[in-house]
């Protein structure tokens, strides 16, 4: 299989659905060896199916991406069995509430910011031992555009996005000697299975609709569409590129 990632190693995280396993799909199909993360054994197990049903290669790894040695394991093992570490995509999340600062429970503050945070974190470095003696390797974290701007109710989430984009931006500046480019995705509003419904209910309210396409000028996004960012960012095409982060919103943060 030929493809702009041809003979790469991959890393994705939450590959089990949405983003994640539009990424990982997109990956393989551009000849990447994928390493499936995630915490849910079968979702992994049914992105595997689809990109060996098109003639890619990948792995199930069932995890928690925030416990301490779990990432620093499947790096060592992809750099054992083949050879090096290219690529890693730290997109596993989580949206626990919605809420302002006075509503945010101490539970929900703490497990936001250790997956959405800490996990991204301990990703980074699990891939990061391998990438500087081998002096090359990339890294796409995938934010939001509550990590570029306030919006309302998103204490934690937009905390800890925040958060992913500052820490992306040091990691490109720290380790571009090593010729290892950083770089952040922030989507919009995607289509997934998560919000699908919610997205599609705006449409039967005109109000409703009207002030969502007048902050979303492209309204929603696919999942692909954010995929085929990170392809871009991981690829030799965008070899002069590190330290961003990238609004794929469908024009949210122009509005």
């Amino acid at each position: 299989m030929n493809g702009r990632l041809q003979n790469k190693n991959a890393i994705v995280t939450g590959a089990g659905t949405g983003l994640g396993r539009s990424i990982a799909e997109t990956f393989a199909r551009e000849g990447a060896f994928v390493v499936l993360i995630g915490r849910r054994r079968n979702k992994l197990e049914q992105t595997l199916q689809s990109i060996e049903n098109n003639g890619g290669s990948a792995e199930v790894a069932s995890l928690d991406v925030a416990e301490i040695g779990a990432m620093d394991e499947v790096a060592d093992r992809l750099a054992a069995e083949h050879g090096k570490v290219d690529l890693l995509v730290a997109n596993a999340g989580i949206v626990i509430a919605r809420e302002a600062v006075l509503e945010t429970t101490e539970e929900d503050w703490q497990e936001t910011l250790r997956v959405n945070l800490t996990g991204v974190h301990r990703s980074c470095k699990a891939v990061l031992r391998h990438m500087v003696p081998q002096r090359s390797g990339n890294l796409v974290t995938i934010a939001s555009i509550c990590g570029q701007t306030g919006m309302a109710k998103r204490t934690s989430y937009g905390a800890s996005k925040f958060g992913v984009v500052g820490y992306t931006r040091n990691i490109a500046v720290d380790y571009a000697r090593f010729g290892i480019r950083a770089n952040s995705v922030c989507p919009g509003f995607v289509e997934t299975d998560i919000n699908r419904e919610a997205l599609h209910n705006m449409r039967s309210d005109p109000e409703r609709w009207s002030q969502f396409m007048a902050h979303n000028p492209l309204g929603f996004g696919q999942p692909e569409d954010v995929a085929n960012a990170c392809l871009f960012l991981c690829s030799d095409e965008a070899r002069w590129i590190t330290g961003i982060d990238l609004s794929v919103d469908g024009g949210y943060t122009a509005a």
